[in-house]
């Protein structure tokens, strides 16, 4: 499988953008309209969130768009062993970044599943500071290694992860050094609390909130969209500021809840941007 995902990426490498959003444009056909791949997910997905604002046809269109932004972003990762899928993104919002880095106690980034999260990071670590992502292995081990390898030459940084209580050390060490911390916080994870996200109580990951019990650093919200095939807008929100309480359990509810709040209103703005095939609210 390794060398199948090489050969995908040098054969998307050789394609102009022009043809690759053909390709794209081909396949969202085949998988949304004919396969119907995960389509019931996404569209049931849309309708918990827009079900009440928008006709059913607008409803499709979203899920259309999303699945060939998704497409979009997994033909860019691919193709980025032979182009920099960090050269085309405009940088919004850049100075509340800095702002909070020139505190020097690193910087959490709240991210989410909108855009070309990995171009996302190939671009903060080449153009702003090395940034770090916690992540999960990826498919098979062959599958895991390509990605890894991927990721390394996009300069993106995964955080290790072996044994528990690694993350929490890793994190440390690397605030330590002023460089970024992202958390991905938008999947649902088994055995967490249901808290609300457009309206429905929905599995929230918590562990970002309490991570930030035993090792606070400033946290700036960020999230990029595509403009145009290998065109990308990042932006960076301002410093979100957190009250705290004497109860730990309290506050980790509560700050839960604020991150799906943002995330929210972000999605808002941009559903075609949005990773709708993962359910939130089974």
């Amino acid at each position: 499988m390794y060398y199948l995902l090489r050969g995908m990426s040098w054969c998307l490498g050789s394609l102009s953008i022009s043809a690759l959003e053909r390709f794209a444009n081909m396949l969202t056909v085949l998988c949304f309209d004919i396969l119907r791949l995960r389509r019931r997910v996404v569209l049931n997905n849309l309708n918990v969130a827009f079900g009440h604002q928008k006709s059913s046809d607008e409803i499709i269109y979203l899920g259309r768009k999303s699945v060939y932004n998704f497409i979009m972003t997994f033909f860019e990762f691919l193709r980025s062993e032979y182009d920099d899928i960090s050269k085309d993104i405009e940088i919004v919002g850049r100075q509340n970044i800095q702002d909070a880095l020139d505190k020097g106690k690193g910087v959490y980034l709240l991210c989410f599943h909108l855009g070309n999260w990995e171009a996302m990071c190939s671009k903060m670590s080449r153009s702003i500071v090395k940034s770090h992502v916690l992540v999960k292995k990826v498919g098979s081990d062959s599958v895991d290694k390509y990605v890894t390898d991927l990721r390394t030459t996009n300069q993106f940084h995964p955080v290790a992860r072996k044994k528990k209580g690694d993350g929490v050390k890793a994190i440390r060490e690397i605030l330590s050094r002023n460089h970024v911390v992202g958390f991905v916080i938008d999947q649902a994870r088994p055995g967490e609390p249901r808290l609300p996200f457009f309206g429905k109580p929905a599995q929230t990951n918590t562990s970002f909130a309490a991570i930030l019990q035993r090792v606070p650093a400033p946290i700036i919200p960020g999230y990029i969209r595509r403009v145009s095939p290998g065109k990308h807008i990042l932006e960076f929100l301002p410093e979100m500021e957190l009250e705290k309480s004497a109860s730990r359990s309290e506050d980790i509810t509560k700050h839960s809840t604020q991150f799906n709040e943002l995330v929210e209103s972000v999605v808002r703005q941009y559903p075609e941007h949005y990773f709708w095939m993962h359910n939130r609210w089974k």
